[in-house]
């Protein structure tokens, strides 16, 4: 991400459906990876996946950063997506990568629609408000409609919407098995016509 990307979400002032702001914190801190977690599984169950980044607080937004040690602990890509794949089920497909902005360290997590199925979470782990867990084992994770934040399937909207996702995935991959043996053949793209400026020019004069 460039530093002119980055500023135009800044400026935008709130997060997005495919965009959500995470605070500063360490990997290693329980609390704050689950956060990180629940917002990755669900930029995974939404069309066209989504950036979780870190070291920007959202309420408001404020850009705080990493120093560099802590920005390289973030990176550790081994390290993070087990970390990740021990609450998902099926795994997540994410990039990781980071930006400089003002002299500070941010981290930018790719997330990737899901493959297949829908992505849900498989343990708990930690606690919220009113002794819920922070990740619940089963839970489904969704980007809300009414609201851009992360949580379990607040309506039928959102479930319709991860439904068709899942349908249309299907279909695809139905597609694909039945052309690899030849139930019917490739869709072919439609045949171009060589002189296709000559054919326009005919086509205004028609019009004419």
């Amino acid at each position: 991400m460039t530093e002119e990307e980055f500023e135009t979400l800044l400026k935008r002032g709130y997060e997005t459906r495919n965009v959500e702001f995470k605070g500063r914190g360490s990997r290693t801190q329980a609390g704050f990876l689950n956060k990180v977690i629940r917002a990755i599984l669900g930029m995974a169950n939404q069309r066209d996946g989504g950036k979780v980044i870190l070291g920007v607080e959202s309420d408001p937004l404020d850009a705080v950063g990493f120093d560099e040690d802590e920005a390289k602990a973030w990176l550790n890509f081994d390290a993070l997506a087990s970390k990740v794949n021990e609450c998902a089920s099926p795994p997540v497909s994410f990039d990781l990568e980071s930006f400089t902005y003002q002299g500070r360290r941010y981290i930018e997590i790719l997330v990737h629609e899901f493959d297949d199925i829908p992505i849900l979470c498989r343990r708990d782990s930690g606690q919220e408000g009113r002794g819920r867990p922070s990740l619940r084992r089963g839970a489904c994770y969704v980007r809300a409609l009414h609201k851009p934040e992360t949580s379990e399937i607040p309506s039928e909207v959102e479930m319709r919407a991860l439904l068709e996702l899942a349908i249309d995935k299907g279909l695809e991959k139905f597609v694909r098995r039945a052309q690899k043996v030849g139930l019917f053949p490739p869709i072919q793209p439609l045949p171009m016509p060589a002189d296709i400026e000559g054919l326009f020019k005919d086509q205004a004069e028609d019009l004419q």
